[in-house]
C-alpha cells in the first residue's frame, strides 16, 4: 500500500500528505513489453492508493499525454527498443510541473546511476526486484522522497571520460540537482542550450550504458 502520496491541484500546485485514502497516486506506465506493460496496469490498478492513468507502448506522444493526464508519478522501461528511455525522462522532467519519473529496468545498477541522475530521474528500481520496492518508489517519488541513484567518484570519472570537455559543467551541475534555468545563468547561456548539451550529454552516457546492457543480457542468457 502506497503510505505518501502527492496529487497535482487544479492550479497545477502540488499538494502531499501521508493517507492514502485523502489522496490517490496518479501513475502512467510506459513499457515496450506488452505483457508486463499489461500486467502492471492491472496491478497497480488493484493497489489501494494508486490509479493507473494509463499505459502507453512507447515514448511517442507521451510529453503530450502527461500534458493530458497529468500523473503524478511515470513508470518509464529504460529500454525501449530504439528509443531513448533517459532522454525521455529528461524532456518529461523539463515540463512545467512535471511528474516524477521512476526509471524501470532489467538493468538497474551502478553504471546507470549517473546518467539516470543526469536525467533527473527520481528513482530506478530493477524489475528483477520484488514489486513491493516498485510500489515503495512509487509512493517516496510521489510524495517527493525518493532517493535518487547513488553512484560514486569513480563511476563520475568513468561517466567524464565519454563526455566532450565543454559539457562537464553542464553535468556536474545536473548530478547536484541544479535546475536548468540556474545552470543557464551561471554558463551565462540559454535555457535552451542547456536542454540540448544536457541531451548530448545523456547520449554519450546512453551509448556506454545500452553497451552494458547488451553485455549483460547475454550474461544472463548464457
Amino acid at each position: 500500500m502506497v503510505s505518501a502520496t502527492r496529487r497535482a491541484d487544479h492550479d497545477g500546485v502540488t499538494a502531499a500528505t501521508t493517507s492514502p485514502a485523502l489522496a490517490t497516486v496518479r501513475v502512467l506506465v510506459v513499457d515496450d513489453h506488452p505483457a508486463l506493460r499489461v500486467g502492471l496496469e492491472g496491478l497497480l490498478s488493484g493497489e489501494p492508493g494508486i490509479e493507473c492513468v494509463g499505459a502507453l507502448s512507447g515514448t511517442a506522444g507521451l510529453v503530450s499525454t502527461v500534458r493530458d493526464l497529468r500523473p503524478d508519478v511515470v513508470v518509464l522501461d529504460y529500454a525501449l527498443g530504439t528509443d531513448d528511455g533517459l532522454s525521455t525522462c529528461f524532456r518529461v522532467k523539463q515540463q512545467p510541473h512535471p511528474p516524477a519519473v521512476v526509471l524501470y529496468s532489467a538493468y538497474v545498477d551502478d553504471v546507470f546511476a549517473v546518467p539516470a541522475a543526469i536525467a533527473q530521474a527520481d528513482a530506478t528500481v530493477s524489475k528483477n526486484a520484488p514489486i513491493d520496492d516498485l510500489l515503495s518508489a512509487i509512493g517516496a517519488a510521489a510524495a517527493g522522497t525518493a532517493s535518487r541513484p547513488e553512484f560514486d567518484a569513480e563511476r563520475i570519472q568513468v561517466a567524464s571520460a565519454r563526455l566532450l570537455t565543454e559539457d562537464l559543467p553542464i553535468a556536474t551541475m545536473l548530478l547536484a540537482g541544479t535546475a536548468v534555468g540556474d545552470i543557464a545563468d551561471v554558463l551565462v547561456t540559454t535555457s535552451a542550450d542547456v536542454r540540448h548539451r544536457a541531451l548530448r550529454v545523456i547520449g554519450r552516457l546512453q551509448a556506454g550504458g545500452r553497451q552494458h546492457a547488451l553485455a549483460t543480457a547475454d550474461r544472463w542468457s548464457a
